[in-house]
């Protein structure tokens, strides 16, 4: 299945980046927890992926530009591995981003901080 990423919202607060998937809007959904802090949102009605949030995304985000190894087990026996993976490979492509074109991107003030985040400079 093809799982595209609509919309994103980040609570510096909490750590935890929120991401809208395959939906133009959020949805009621059960949040099914799975490897690195992630959780799976499902629409309860049919079991589409609607949704994922990260809790700890720093975290997260430095292990995938570090390219330490995450474990993708816990999502293995869900039956979410494929979604898993999708949301790592795309942390990996917005890692792959230039700092220029992640500012660019992120251009509006508030968003700054943001940036700095979503796409970590290697330590």
């Amino acid at each position: 299945m093809n799982y595209q990423i609509r919309s994103l919202g980040y609570d510096s607060e909490s750590d935890e980046l929120d991401l809208i998937i395959n939906a133009d809007r959020p949805q009621a959904a059960e949040a099914v927890p799975i490897d690195a802090g992630i959780y799976i949102r499902r629409d309860f009605k049919n079991g589409q992926i609607v949704g994922a949030f990260i809790r700890g995304y720093q975290r997260f985000a430095r292990q995938v530009a570090e390219g330490r190894a995450i474990s993708g087990e816990l999502a293995e026996r869900e039956g979410l591995g494929e979604a898993f993976r999708a949301i790592v490979a795309w942390q990996r492509k917005v890692g792959a981003l230039s700092h220029e074109l992640a500012a660019h991107l992120g251009a509006w003030p508030p968003q700054d901080k943001f940036m700095e985040i979503l796409v970590p400079s290697p330590v």
